[in-house]
C-alpha cells in the first residue's frame, strides 16, 4: 500500500536524523499544538513526515495541528516519547495513520531507539528492521506476566490495585509504541487525557483484542481475564 510504504520510508530517514550526530536535535524551540514543548527534532520528524505523505490528505499532528487539505487524514505523533529522547532513554519511536471515512485503515508505529517498526493492515501486522534483517509477523503471545501502565503516577488506587491483584507493569514513556506492543505485553492501560494523535496508530493495532477507552482512560489486553479484573475496577472508580 502506498501510504504504508510512504510511512516506512519517512521513518528511515527519521531514524537516520536520530542518529546523525547532530547536538542541537534536543534543543527546546516552543509549546506544540497538542501542548508539549516540541524539540528541534520534533519539528525536523514533522517535516519529514509531510514531505512524504502530505499527497494522503490532510495531517494532523501533535505539533502542529491541522495541516493541508484533503478528504482523508493522517494523523501523526512525530516523536513519541520525545523526553525519552531528549534524556536518552532508549524508547523513543513515531506514530502515523490513515484515517478514511472516520476510520483508521492503516498505520505505522516506529520505535528507533529499539531499531523496527509496526506495520499494520487489514492483511497483515508485521515488524519490520531499519538494519535490513527480514520483517517478522508480529503473533498473539502466551501470556508474559508483564503489562505496561503509561502515567501510573495519575492514579495511586489504580497502580495500587494491581499491585494488590499481583498485575505487574512497567511505565514507559510512549503510548503509540506500547499500544503496539499490545500483542506481546498483557495488557497496556493508560490514565490522562486520550488524545488523537498519541493513539490513533497504536489503538488501531489492538482492534482485535479486548478494549476499552474514554476521554481519561484506556485499557487494551489479549487476555479477558485481565481485562475483566482490570476493567471492573476502573468501572468502580468511575475513572
Amino acid at each position: 500500500m502506498d501510504f504504508l510504504e510512504a510511512c516506512i520510508r519517512a521513518n528511515h530517514e527519521i531514524y537516520h536524523l536520530l542518529n546523525s550526530g547532530e547536538n542541537d536535535l534536543r534543543t527546546e524551540l516552543k509549546r506544540g499544538f497538542g501542548g508539549d514543548i516540541s524539540l528541534k527534532a520534533d519539528l525536523e520528524a514533522e517535516a519529514v513526515f509531510i514531505k512524504h505523505l502530505q499527497k494522503f490528505g490532510r495531517i494532523y499532528s501533535e505539533e502542529s495541528g491541522m495541516i493541508g487539505s484533503g478528504d482523508d487524514i493522517v494523523i501523526i505523533d512525530p516523536i513519541d516519547g520525545s523526553k525519552n529522547f531528549a534524556a536518552n532513554i532508549p524508547y523513543f519511536g513515531s506514530s502515523a495513520a490513515l484515517k478514511k471515512d472516520g476510520k483508521v485503515i492503516c498505520a505505522v508505529v516506529a520505535n528507533f531507539a529499539a531499531g523496527y517498526m509496526h506495520v499494520k493492515s487489514e492483511r497483515h501486522f508485521k515488524r519490520c528492521f531499519f538494519n535490513g534483517k527480514k520483517a517478522e509477523e508480529i503473533v498473539l503471545t502466551p501470556v508474559t506476566g508483564i503489562g505496561i501502565f503509561e502515567k501510573a503516577y495519575q492514579s495511586e488506587k489504580l497502580a495500587l490495585y494491581l499491585h494488590e491483584v499481583s498485575l505487574k507493569y512497567r511505565s514507559l514513556g510512549a503510548l503509540a509504541i506500547s499500544l503496539s506492543l499490545c500483542r506481546e505485553t498483557d495488557f497496556v492501560l493508560f490514565k490522562g487525557c486520550v488524545r488523537e494523535f498519541d493513539i490513533a496508530g497504536g489503538w488501531y493495532m489492538c482492534e482485535d483484542l479486548f478494549r476499552f477507552k474514554n476521554d481519561k482512560l484506556l485499557l487494551v489486553s489479549k487476555d479477558k481475564g485481565i481485562f475483566d479484573k482490570i476493567h471492573n475496577f476502573v468501572m468502580e472508580l468511575s475513572l
